[in-house]
């Protein structure tokens, strides 16, 4: 099975408001990106929720959140 040389998938998220879908964004080949969106209920969303969960990633953050940061 070939190893891909770089990591692929570089970023998910979620938008603000949106439930059921995560975006994340990924490298093509020729290194250019590409934004994409899984939805509840593929399989690369649950592996997406699974790690943004670990890592405490709730969504975004509110305007109060973000400012009591600073």
């Amino acid at each position: 099975m070939p190893k891909l040389p770089q990591p692929l998938l570089e970023v998910a998220w979620r938008h603000r408001g949106e439930t059921g879908k995560i975006h994340y964004r990924v490298r093509r080949p020729d290194g250019s990106p590409r934004h994409l969106i899984t939805r509840e209920g593929d399989a690369l969303y649950e592996v997406l929720e699974q790690h943004l969960t670990a890592i405490g990633y709730t969504g975004p953050k509110t305007s109060d959140e973000a400012s009591s940061e600073h």
